[in-house]
């Protein structure tokens, strides 16, 4: 009815085909290593993408001055009085027009996608601004888009990737001695 002892030895001792099951296995466990990284790469050079359109967005709408802001305490001789004697008044930094910025910061992130620049990878579709948070001297976005995945995952039901990226800067002016056009150091 079973497995005599010495037909058991044999049955342990037979190693006919043994390796073509190995190479299989093997050759199946590098093919699925492939794919699965393969899939993770263009992830991550997706979201590289969008990061990299996301920071471009943001610099063109920080470079939109409030010039109103900007002039009204325009220097006068008793601002360099008191500024002469290390007396300066706090500076907030660069005011940012923030309603021309968020236009700015929307026109790149649409013309982005559109005019095919070669940053922006094939797979990424559906880039669009999601958070925009501007105080007047700083600004902070978050967009979004979407990554298709080059190579499916039919038993997952997984063939694309929603990335996100968020990017903040602030406009500050550069440390100088250079007072009203007299190098002090």
């Amino acid at each position: 009815m079973g497995l005599t002892k010495s037909a058991a030895k044999k049955f342990v001792r037979d190693e006919e085909g043994s390796i073509s099951v190995l190479t299989i296995g093997l050759f199946s466990l590098v093919l699925i290593t492939s794919l699965v990284l393969t899939n993770i790469s263009s992830i991550y050079l997706a979201k590289r993408s969008l990061s990299l359109a996301t920071e471009a967005a943001l610099q063109r709408g920080m470079k939109n001055l409030d010039e109103e802001s900007y002039y009204s305490g325009e220097y006068n001789l008793n601002q360099l009085l008191v500024n002469s004697f290390g007396s300066a008044e706090n500076d907030p930094g660069i005011p940012i027009n923030c309603d021309a910025g968020l236009q700015d910061v929307r026109r790149v992130l649409d013309g982005w996608q559109s005019r095919g620049a070669a940053s922006i990878r094939e797979n990424v579709e559906g880039m669009r601004l999601t958070n925009f948070e501007c105080d007047g001297f700083q600004i902070y976005i978050e967009s979004t888009a979407v990554a298709r995945i080059p190579i499916p995952i039919p038993f997952i039901n997984l063939d694309e990737v929603s990335i996100h990226s968020f990017a903040g800067a602030v406009g500050e002016r550069a440390e100088t001695n250079n007072y009203y056009g007299f190098d002090i150091g």
